[in-house]
């Protein structure tokens, strides 16, 4: 790895050092301030919808004006949300906190284009493995290091002590992003400073964004979407159905998210040579056929033992999942219009694992957010219905990947 791709691994590894010791436990720390399991559902969706507003017009500046600046100057943004949930008094700020993190995360797009552009075809999948990878091995230890916060400090404290260590390195990353990435077209035609203007041309893009995906890779995008919104159900409550019903300690399920991370690791370097090997398509099948016993199997789980060994599959399917969308999505998508595809889609899919990768585009974000809105309900009227619910659309999902999706016959530069 060396130019765009090594920057953007290290600005990973540096967020795996900070930002992992919160993320499992934000739907903890939303209960200890006040909210309920329906209140951590509709901060996720209506997180998750204040992120599709402006992913269209993150794209049209990543392909219009370029990528590299927007990825430095919006990382200050998204580290501002930090200080905000650091301080939070009341489950409202952390909404508040939540939604402008999501918002600010409009240069996703650039930065996901950066990553396809900077990758040569036929080795996508090994390095873009190694990416994944490399953060995962050093966030290993950091959903233990949260667990073990909050059994020393109380959660509320512990939680204060991860955002304010995160806003601290979040400027070490920035700074890095600003300095040493690469642009990566050749040819920018420029936006001017009207913004009005910008947001104009941004979201009439839209329209032929969503008519070259349904023309082109409609298989994925049909299966991605119908994803985002299952996998929503539960994402937020793993932690919060393992210490209510299971009976998991938040210590506990730090050490479920540090042997997970051990395993994600090795899975991941093994993953990407088999998705150059045997193509993305069948790697989609694979993960979604290893998901569906597990999710069905957690939610009949009652030690901390049971849940280790059934995580564990699941984050190696999700692994399948996760590392092959990128590569799909890099081999598929021609260079001068990757960021407002990958607006729209995404770098990624996931099944919904507490820890199995972010950033969708906006054609999956508005899933996303009913998904996670429907599934607090859901969550509060039988706490074992998503994990169910997921397992059966793993299965139909299974069965799609190998009918509907479609490999390019010559993958993109």
């Amino acid at each position: 790895m060396h130019g765009n791709v090594l920057v953007l691994t290290v600005s990973r590894v540096l967020w795996s050092m900070s930002e992992s010791v919160v993320r499992a436990y934000l739907s903890l720390y939303i209960l200890a301030l006040g909210g309920s399991a329906t209140i951590i559902g509709l901060i996720n969706s209506i997180g998750s919808l204040s992120a599709s507003l402006l992913y269209p017009i993150g794209g049209y500046i990543a392909d219009k004006a370029g990528r590299a600046k927007l990825v430095g100057v919006a990382t200050i943004l998204y580290i501002t949300s930090f200080l905000v949930l650091a301080s939070a008094p009341s489950w409202e700020w952390v909404a508040f906190g939540v939604v402008y993190q999501q918002m600010v995360l409009f240069y996703m797009p650039a930065l996901n284009a950066i990553m396809a552009d900077s990758i040569p075809r036929g080795a996508r999948g090994r390095i873009y493995s190694f990416t994944v990878a490399i953060p995962e091995a050093v966030r290993i230890m950091t959903p233990y290091i949260g667990g073990y916060l909050i059994s020393v400090y109380t959660l509320q404290p512990a939680m204060r002590i991860g955002y304010t260590l995160g806003f601290a390195i979040g400027l070490v990353v920035a700074f890095i992003r600003i300095r040493y990435l690469k642009e990566t077209i050749s040819s920018r035609q420029g936006i001017g400073r009207n913004i009005p203007r910008i947001f104009k041309e941004g979201y009439s893009n839209v329209f032929s964004s969503i008519k070259w995906i349904f023309g082109n890779i409609r298989g994925y995008a049909v299966v991605a979407m119908c994803l985002a919104f299952m996998s929503n159900l539960i994402v937020p409550f793993w932690v919060v159905y393992a210490r209510q019903v299971i009976g998991l300690s938040a210590y506990e399920w730090g050490v479920v998210l540090l042997l997970g991370g051990m395993v994600k690791t090795v899975m991941s370097f093994v993953i990407g040579n088999l998705v150059d090997r045997l193509g993305v398509r069948r790697c989609f099948s694979i993960g979604f056929a290893l998901g569906v016993a597990p999710m069905i199997l957690y939610t009949q789980a009652t030690s901390f033992a049971q849940v280790v060994l059934i995580y564990l599959v699941i984050l190696m399917a999700n692994s399948f999942i996760w590392i092959s969308s990128p590569v799909f999505l890099a081999n598929s998508v021609p260079r001068p219009m990757r960021g407002r595809i990958l607006a729209s889609m995404g770098q990624g899919m996931t099944i919904g694992v507490a820890e199995g990768g972010y950033s969708s585009g906006f054609l999956s974000l508005i899933p996303m957010s009913i998904g996670s809105f429907v599934g607090g309900f859901v969550y509060s009227f039988n706490p074992v219905f998503p994990w169910l619910m997921q397992a059966g659309y793993l299965a139909v999902a299974f069965i799609l990947s190998l009918k509907i999706i479609q490999e390019p016959e010559k993958p993109e530069e």
